[in-house]
């Protein structure tokens, strides 16, 4: 068995350039089965092993091949090499037997389960379930998913592979050795001659019972080496010193040295063919314990391969042989690598699927493979009610696969989405060595700087404004919407607006997403300041029954906008003041009002909408305002258009629209008044500098 791990040794790698002592097998992890001990040397020396902690030269077993270590639960080996060069390697890992045998790939795993090694010979399948994931070698793993493999059958190469499977679902592994077979046997005639040849040229007379001719020399018993000319032919004949009748002469031709060639295969394989003389055939050699060469079988063609996910490097030993007589060794070197780049590591600043900020992207390749990235066009997410995660299948069909080489193995960037709205994007990576492509890394991420969640009745503990943790006090809403320069606020039940003045400095849009009212605090106030403010069907109202619970001095509006607009859709207003009462009041701004039903009431003043250098729409609205003195729209400077209204102002004085140096259209509205002083009042008072037509209007 030495003999074997030496071979094995000397085909795959230098001892110059590893270390003395390496352990192939087991590694450390938790395992579901028992694992193998598999060790390469260096060939001098002995290896010694303990499985209880103890001193492995003093209290071990002596190593000579791969051994089963058949332990469970956790289990430390010691292992010790001797020799000038000592070496103590301590590996720790632990086994939670699980066979799978309800698992639909049980029959796989049981083909190495009991002895920890499956048998492999070149030019075979083997077939790793698609269920599980697979990765040879040492780590870090590079896990691929499981396919059908093979290597060729020209490779010659008897190897050890510790192979690691996965099953990712359910976070088990399995570890077990590969040993590999050349698929056809080799020859192993030999034939005897009274000489050896050294290094191809140097031909030595091995039997002094024999006299010697080469060529047309003359005969004789050479004492010393004799020096060739390998680059042409050469007779070699032999007799007996005893005379005989009939003495037979042999003889033995040496053909000119072959030339070695190598080609590589379509599967990533290397032949190695000779060329010259059909007498010659190869052998790959090992070292005898003496520093003499042995052989094994004989070949016309030899091959060296590996899986794919693995690689293989080393130097080929290999012994040339004419007639089956040894004629020189060459070293030659070799590599395949067949193993692809581990998965790159994509990491980010986004604590979850939604990110409220820009996400800062890092990629990290294998430091000595190529990395590719791409990045997907900006998806917007259409939906603002509508819950995400990175399985959801609209994102399927996203497509990132415009790769562009990075500058190194490793980069970084930042996702920022332009405009307002939600948008997905999707990163994807790979690494590239060679040949070998490594498995696609995807990461998504919705960048929702726009779309914000409230909901009276969640845990403000643990809000972040997503649809998950929605926020639930107003100072919430108002800190979050302000951030960016647009934001969307998706409210469920009552959003209350405490006492005192609130601004609003971001483009803003209000929904009912379910049973949404937006209720004012006597003195609370939106100041909303160049920006511009949505309200869509919800109910605006007083908060509690509209007490003010101490004294407010002036007008406090609900809403004031100053350079803004105001956008109210589809909603119910019941504005309900102390004193003096003023729903809306606009400077250089624009108030648009359509589908509404409005009341403003108060005991001294109350007015829907009052404004200067201000354009005002109302449309399909009913517009009520109830005080001693009750107007319902006032504007100094502006534009107005009103059409297809009801409104109706209640109290002892009052009108309905007043306006001051104004233009505009007013048409098709009707106008009632409850006044307890309406003598020579008029619903719509304009000063001589308005330019407002009215039509088709119904007059109380």
């Amino acid at each position: 068995m030495k003999k074997l791990i030496v071979f094995i040794v000397s085909i795959f790698f230098s001892a110059a350039a590893f270390a003395q002592l390496k352990v192939i097998s087991p590694i450390e992890g938790t395992f579901a089965n028992r694992q193998m001990l598999v060790l390469e040397t260096d060939g001098t020396g002995e290896c010694f092993y303990s499985l209880n902690g103890t001193d492995p030269e003093t209290f071990g077993f002596a190593y000579d091949g791969p051994v089963l270590i058949d332990l469970d639960g956790p289990v430390e080996i010691r292992i010790a090499k001797t020799g000038k060069n000592k070496e103590e390697i301590t590996v720790k890992y632990t086994v939670l037997p699980d066979n799978a045998f309800t698992a639909s790939y049980s029959s796989f795993i049981s083909s190495f389960y009991d002895s920890g090694i499956l048998n492999y010979t070149s030019g075979s399948i083997l077939s790793i379930p698609e269920t599980l994931q697979y990765s040879f070698g040492l780590p870090p793993d590079s896990f691929l998913a499981g396919r059908d493999l093979s290597i060729s059958q020209s490779s010659v190469l008897t190897r050890y592979i510790p192979c690691t499977l996965l099953d990712q679902a359910n976070g088990k592994k399995w570890r077990f050795i590969i040993k590999t077979f050349p698929q056809t046997a080799g020859v192993y005639s030999r034939r005897d001659v009274p000489f050896v040849i050294t290094d191809w040229d140097t031909i030595t007379f091995t039997n002094e019972n024999y006299i010697y001719k080469i060529d047309s020399e003359y005969w004789e018993l050479p004492k010393k080496s004799i020096k060739l000319d390998r680059s042409v032919s050469h007779m070699i004949r032999w007799q007996n010193l005893e005379y005989k009748e009939g003495n037979p002469i042999d003889f033995f031709v040496l053909p000119p040295k072959p030339q070695l060639e190598q080609t590589t295969g379509d599967d990533g394989s290397l032949i190695f063919n000779l060329q010259g003389d059909p007498s010659y055939s190869m052998s790959v050699l090992s070292s005898g314990g003496s520093g003499s060469t042995s052989y094994q079988e004989l070949f016309t063609q030899l091959g060296v391969d590996t899986f794919y996910g693995d690689s293989v490097s080393g130097t080929l030993q290999i012994g040339f042989y004419t007639n089956s007589v040894y004629q020189g060794m060459l070293e030659v070197p070799f590599a395949i690598n067949k193993r692809p780049p581990s998965t790159p590591l994509i990491s980010t600043t986004a604590a979850s699927f939604y990110s409220r900020e820009p996400v800062a992207i890092s990629i990290k390749g294998e430091t000595s493979s190529d990395l590719y990235y791409a990045i997907s066009e900006p998806y917007t997410i259409t939906s603002a009610s509508e819950t995400y995660s990175q399985d959801s299948a609209v994102f399927a069909s996203i497509r990132a696969d415009n790769f562009t080489k990075a500058d190194s193995s490793s980069l970084s960037f930042v996702l920022s989405p332009e405009g307002n709205g939600a948008v997905y994007f999707k990163v994807a990576a790979y690494s590239k060595n060679e040949k070998n492509i490594g498995p696609v890394a995807t990461y998504g991420v919705i960048i929702d700087q726009y779309n914000y969640y409230y909901n009276s009745f969640a845990d403000a503990s643990i809000a972040d404004g997503t649809s998950l943790r929605p926020y639930a006090t107003f100072d919430q809403c108002i800190q979050a919407i302000n951030k960016g320069r647009y934001a969307c606020l998706q409210v469920k039940g009552q959003l209350v607006v405490p006492a005192g003045v609130h601004y609003i400095v971001s483009n803003c849009l209000f929904v009912n997403e379910d049973d949404a009212s937006l209720e004012f605090e006597q003195g609370a106030s939106l100041v909303v300041k160049n920006s511009n403010l949505t309200i869509e069907n919800f109910t605006i109202c007083a908060a509690g029954d509209g007490k003010a619970l101490y004294k407010i001095d002036g007008i406090v509006p609900y809403f004031k906008l100053e350079d803004s607009v105001l956008d109210i859709k589809n909603c119910q207003i019941a504005a309900l003041f102390d004193s003096n009462g003023l729903f809306t009041e606009a400077i250089r701004s624009s108030v648009n009002v359509s589908g509404t039903i409005a009341s403003v009431s108060a005991s001294s003043y109350a007015s829907f909408i009052s404004g200067v250098r201000t354009n005002v729409n109302i449309q399909n609205s009913s517009i009520n305002t109830t005080a001693a003195t009750s107007v319902i729209l006032s504007l100094n400077q502006g534009d107005v258009y009103i059409s297809n209204n009801s409104f109706k102002i209640s109290g002892e004085k009052g009108r309905v629209a007043e306006f001051f140096a104004a233009t505009g259209t007013l048409e098709k509205n009707s106008y009632k008044a409850s006044l307890k002083n309406a003598s020579n009042s008029a619903p719509v008072y304009t000063d001589s500098a308005c330019s407002i037509t009215q039509k088709d209007d119904s007059r109380f």
